[in-house]
């Protein structure tokens, strides 16, 4: 009996261990929930897809910034799966993907600064430079849909 009840609870503790997201797949749900929650509201208002609302918009953009870092969080070597995009020039240029997370992180900072300003048209510019960010890592770590 005792052999049953020992493993029934290490299948129990197992289970949820299997059921673990791998970092590849915390990382794109973080990165999904940043865009979802911040930047896309940001960028329909930019594209005037949306009206702007200044209050509004200083939020989304508070709350990128609060978000911006955590997908970085989770590129521990190797961390590439069948479902991953991440090329492994993550690991082997680290020094350019940290320049690369660096830019990004700083233009998201600079969004956060000008949205306070309420100016529309810096507002665009620095919008702009987070999706150039954005794309510059993309094209240089992340490969093709799978």
């Amino acid at each position: 009996m005792k052999t049953i009840l020992t493993a029934l609870l290490l299948a129990a503790i197992a289970i949820p261990a299997a059921q673990a997201d791998t970092p590849a797949e915390i990382r794109s749900k973080a990165f999904k929930k940043m865009l979802l929650t911040s930047f896309e509201p940001m960028g329909m208002a930019v594209r005037e897809r949306a009206p702007y609302n200044k209050t509004q918009f200083e939020q989304q953009a508070e709350a990128l910034k609060t978000l911006a870092a955590e997908p970085f969080k989770h590129f521990p070597a190797g961390s590439i799966s069948d479902k991953s995009r991440a090329k492994p020039e993550i690991w082997s240029q680290p020094a350019k993907f940290q320049a690369d997370r660096d830019a990004f992180l700083k233009s998201v900072d600079e969004l956060a600064a000008t949205a306070k300003s309420g100016d529309l048209a810096a507002i665009k510019k620095s919008y702009g430079q987070v999706a150039q960010s954005c794309k510059t890592c993309h094209d240089a770590f992340r490969g093709p849909e799978k």
